[in-house]
């Protein structure tokens, strides 16, 4: 398994994000061109610089400081001439950003005016930053992130001063998987990069990883620690251990056998049917199942017990390879009308994407079409 993890040890801003990026999955000329791409006037600035004896990439973005409503910020990013999805990340980690804005003061989130959040440089930094994520999730890549240090102390925002971290800050983490720690001088873990981190991370990784290269994208602020976000690049083997029941079945009918089947799904990881021959010639089934240790006895009870078979076979496995998985809803629009869907992806190289097939086929049969029809249409929906 391919990782980037995010190693936030003195915080992390959009910035940061960006510069960390740099000659992993961004390059000058993808920075340089953005604002022309976006419609937006900044100017860029790529340089080295030292933090603390580290060599760091720091991206430094002047432009305007104006107040944009939510709506605004979409429709930037909506008329500009990204890439779809880079357009459809950019969207929600914006939508993000306006929700947390909207719990802390009380108000619609699509009436959410944003301020430090809404400026050009703002923008910049988290189309920037998906640009260069979503590469590394096109290459294979999962995003982990370890504990972020959050600062200490109070901060100066547009409305006022607030203690660190924002509360738009802390209104966005308690929806994500990130964990956090206190500590450090000022703010060091902005909204933005809240927002960013929180769409992409899966959380922390806590399994052992190989490390095939490193990059750090420097801030502005200087204290006792380095200011700098590391970006890991690094490789995972993840297994588990497993055992596989079987039984030879040559006296219970397709019915048994089916139900049987469908019984152990709900326990095992994979139940299979494989057709054979048994003594005297008979026509036979081996019925298998895979499943973890714990569940194996209870596996070969039920294999017992719906087969009527007078004995199982369990077979313990050294390990197995797994691929990394996960499961999201997803909302989609098919025929004008919305359905939820649940995707489930496998990262076993590059990442592999597949809708659930029991509400593909209850959209089908809601809507009339074929199946192969909703696939092609969901296909946009969930990539």
């Amino acid at each position: 398994m391919k990782l980037a993890i995010f190693d936030a040890f003195s915080g992390a801003g959009g910035d940061m994000i960006v510069a960390s990026l740099l000659d992993i999955s961004l390059n000058q000329d993808d920075i340089v061109r953005l604002p022309e791409i976006l419609g937006i006037g900044v100017r860029v600035k790529v340089s080295k610089v030292i933090k603390r004896g580290i060599s760091a990439w720091q991206v430094d973005v002047e432009g305007k400081e104006d107040e944009r409503t939510f709506r605004e910020v979409m429709e930037i990013i909506s008329s500009s001439k990204l890439d779809e999805k880079v357009k459809r990340d950019a969207a929600a980690i914006f939508e993000i950003l306006a929700k947390a804005e909207g719990e802390v003061h009380g108000k619609d989130y699509r009436e959410a005016v944003f301020h430090e959040v809404g400026s050009d440089d703002a923008i910049f930094d988290v189309v920037a930053a998906v640009t260069g994520i979503r590469r590394l999730k096109e290459r294979g890549y999962r995003i982990f992130t370890t504990p972020v240090r959050l600062g200490s102390g109070f901060a100066e925002f547009s409305h006022g001063k607030y203690p660190v971290p924002a509360p738009a800050t802390l209104e966005i983490l308690s929806g994500s998987r990130i964990e956090v720690i206190h500590g450090g001088e000022g703010e060091l873990f902005t909204p933005t990069a809240a927002a960013i981190l929180a769409y992409y991370s899966e959380g922390t990784f806590r399994q052992p990883f190989t490390v095939e290269k490193v990059s750090y994208g420097a801030g502005k602020k200087e204290g006792e620690i380095p200011n700098v976000l590391r970006l890991i690049i690094g490789s995972a083997a993840l297994h588990d251990s497993i055992v596989v029941i079987e039984t030879n079945i040559d006296d219970a009918t397709g019915e048994v056998i089916g139900y049987a089947m469908e019984k152990l799904s709900g326990i095992a990881y994979d139940v299979a049917a494989i057709p054979a021959y048994g003594k005297k010639g008979r026509p036979s089934v081996i019925l298998k199942a895979i499943s973890s240790v714990e569940r194996s006895e209870e596996v070969a009870k039920t294999m017992m017990e719906e087969t009527g078979s007078l004995g199982v076979r369990i077979i313990p496995v050294h390990h197995r390879m797994k691929a990394h998985r996960n499961e999201e809803a997803r909302e989609v629009e098919i025929e004008g009308r919305r359905f939820s869907v649940r995707v489930k992806r496998s990262f076993p190289d590059g990442e592999v994407v597949k809708a659930e097939f029991e509400d593909v086929k209850r959209i089908a049969e809601e809507t009339g079409l074929p199946i192969r029809r909703i696939y092609e249409m969901l296909r946009s929906w969930i990539e």
